[in-house]
């Protein structure tokens, strides 16, 4: 093998991306975003797993991967699935995520999950809604009245200054940094459409909803299954690992999740059911703690394996090339073939890993683009050996996926 040397490239982070996936026939790079809940594309190149139909349910789940295992991508996409049907035939799914809670040294108390589960729930329900208005057109005046004052009751700021927000952006888009990202979904109405939804909730004449958290809380999820049809709430919990107060031992992290499943039970009466994502090393300590305290709750894993790790790949590429390209064949020597097993054969079979190692490649191959040259076998050798001299020596800064 010939050796380049380093210098011969440009700085692989100098790049534009933009000029150079355009330049080898991609719309954008679908390997970049290793935090799924940025990834705009997600729902686009969603694996199917068999467990994806665990989350969706109607049973209080722990849902258990490493780091890099796909918890977040998996819940991004239920989050996105559950909105894609308007017929009530899914579940509404508030995202929440506990790496965002206030930094007091203590776990929540029933009161503040409360409180914060209905701010989450009221950020994804306006932003949900103002993507998928015809929920809100179908229900009657008195329904509306009940949607937009729990909207008044939770959402951090006035609902009215989002409603500006709307009017100005012409884009449900334009809410997302501010409230959920995790609710970027595809096909987003007019502005026209956007404009009476907008002018629904302002002028329905209705203040905040007031009461103890609970009672309130409890509106919020008889307001989503009634008024707007949804079958029930997902409570998707993720960030456990993600505080900085456990950054040191995660295990400081479960004690955080004992209050929500305290009221599983009572809240599965309600139609309301927790999906609580972790990672691996919590695992014990949870289950333990479910075990003693007889709370019926069901495990599920997400496991990867090299054809799965493929299949993600493939989609990625075909839809960043508008399906002109199945596989990175396409823009590969003769002499390079099956360019996706060749990466995952080598690697932990990690989506996050997959997509970093690829990106390398990619990264290897556009540096020396002048050259007319094609992605070959250098280029994945040169990604692999990157892997496995940094990521098996260092901790990569990258975010939980």
């Amino acid at each position: 093998m010939t050796t380049r040397d380093k210098n011969e490239y440009p700085d692989e982070h100098s790049l534009t991306s933009t000029d150079w996936f355009r330049r080898i026939g991609l719309r954008f790079d679908p390997y970049v975003h290793l935090e799924a809940s940025s990834d705009p594309h997600l729902s686009e190149y969603t694996v199917n797993l068999d467990i994806f139909r665990v989350a969706l349910d109607n049973k209080p789940t722990i849902i258990v991967a490493p780091p890099g295992g796909g918890k977040t991508a998996m819940r991004v996409a239920v989050t996105r699935t559950c909105w894609f049907d308007i017929g009530g035939t899914y579940p509404f799914p508030l995202p929440y995520n506990l790496g965002t809670a206030p930094l007091t040294g203590t776990p929540p108390t029933t009161r503040e999950h409360l409180r914060l589960l209905l701010e989450a729930g009221t950020c994804a329900l306006l932003t949900g809604l103002a993507f998928r208005p015809e929920r809100l057109f179908r229900a009657s005046s008195t329904e509306i009245r009940a949607v937009t004052a729990i909207l008044r009751a939770g959402l951090p700021g006035p609902l009215d200054y989002y409603l500006d927000i709307l009017r100005e952006t012409g884009t449900p888009a334009g809410l997302t940094p501010l409230l959920e990202r995790t609710y970027a979904l595809t096909a987003p109405p007019p502005p026209d459409v956007l404009d009476r939804f907008c002018n629904t909730l302002a002028t329905s004449g209705t203040d905040a909803m007031r009461g103890r958290m609970e009672e309130v809380f409890q509106t919020f999820v008889e307001v989503v299954t009634d008024a707007l049809g949804f079958s029930h709430v997902l409570l998707l919990i993720d960030g456990l690992d993600a505080m900085y107060e456990n950054q040191e031992d995660s295990q400081h992290a479960a004690p955080w999740a004992f209050e929500l499943f305290d009221r599983s039970e009572t809240w599965a009466k309600s139609k309301t059911f927790i999906k609580l994502f972790i990672p691996d090393s919590l695992e014990s300590a949870i289950t333990e703690y479910l075990h003693h305290h007889a709370i019926p709750t069901q495990i599920a894993r997400i496991i990867w394996n090299h054809d799965l790790l493929v299949s993600m790949l493939r989609k990625r590429i075909s839809v960043a090339s508008e399906e002109r390209f199945e596989s990175l064949d396409a823009i590969s020597t003769p002499a390079l073939t099956n360019v996706e097993q060749q990466i995952v054969k080598n690697l932990p079979p990690l989506p996050r890993i997959a997509l970093q190692v690829t990106r390398k490649a990619i990264l290897h191959y556009a540096a020396r683009l002048n050259d007319g040259w094609q992605l070959d076998e250098e280029d994945i050798r040169y990604a692999i050996a990157w892997y496995h001299h940094y990521a098996t020596q260092r901790s990569l800064s990258l975010p939980s996926r």
